[in-house]
């Protein structure tokens, strides 16, 4: 699977924040199919039921990329803990790649990093890419440095391409990037305004990274289409 700059649309949120949270948004997975399908997105990431969904109510394109993600944190919990909730040889019948979570800096970083050599090895067996979620969970989570730390830890431990947190600017995310020997790809973060958008992946884009995993930002905007529409352009090099 080619990685080279790719807008991948992430629905997760259900699981990791809840659905009160997002009252007013309409958070069937068919919609948010739509708008990464209209909008020019390479590819979706959900949890396996909502893909299953999606799957059993529509055709995607051909070379449209289907991300499972493994893992998962429910919002009533304390523990900085991201959990092995499907498997990989359940998630290939329908993957193009698979995701997994490493919190690092969680006090309960050892048990995310324990399940992991099992999850490479199943996608190995499977033929599937392997994307890691490198989430700091430090003080200063977002501090170059540690972003930095948590990106190049995923490449040396066998992730195919890594997600992880904007650092604030061009000139820091390219020092991510630079020590990354794996596609990187940044995490959208919390909704944006239009323009904060569009600056926003013009920078990611800058300093050198695969592309982006946005989420929010697009199914909460007023016109999710047409907004991704433009970030989609940015990434593509249109």
């Amino acid at each position: 699977m080619n990685l080279d700059k790719k807008i991948f649309i992430a629905f997760d949120h259900a699981v990791e924040h809840g659905p009160s949270v997002y009252k007013n948004i309409d958070l069937n997975p068919l919609r948010i199919a739509n708008i990464a399908r209209k909008g020019g997105a390479d590819g979706i990431m959900m949890h396996i039921g909502a893909m299953k969904y999606v799957l059993e109510h529509e055709r995607l394109p051909k070379k449209f990329v289907k991300i499972v993600k493994l893992t998962a944190k429910t919002p009533f919990s304390d523990k900085e803990l991201q959990t092995l909730v499907t498997s990989v040889r359940e998630a290939h019948e329908i993957a193009d790649a698979v995701a997994y979570t490493v919190y690092v800096g969680s006090p309960y970083e050892h048990e995310m990093l324990r399940e992991l050599p099992r999850v490479k090895e199943e996608a190995r067996k499977y033929n599937l890419p392997l994307m890691g979620f490198m989430y700091p969970r430090t003080k200063s989570r977002y501090h170059v440095d540690v972003v930095q730390y948590a990106t190049r830890l995923g490449c040396e431990l066998g992730f195919d391409f890594i997600k992880t947190y904007y650092t604030g600017s061009r000139e820091t995310f390219e020092e991510v990037v630079k020590t990354s020997f794996r596609p990187v790809f940044a995490a959208g973060g919390p909704p944006k305004s239009d323009d904060n958008a569009i600056k926003f992946v013009k920078d990611v884009m800058a300093a050198g990274a695969a592309g982006t995993t946005i989420g929010r930002t697009v199914w909460m905007n007023e016109n999710p289409i047409k907004l991704l529409k433009k970030l989609s352009k940015i990434v593509h090099g249109d």
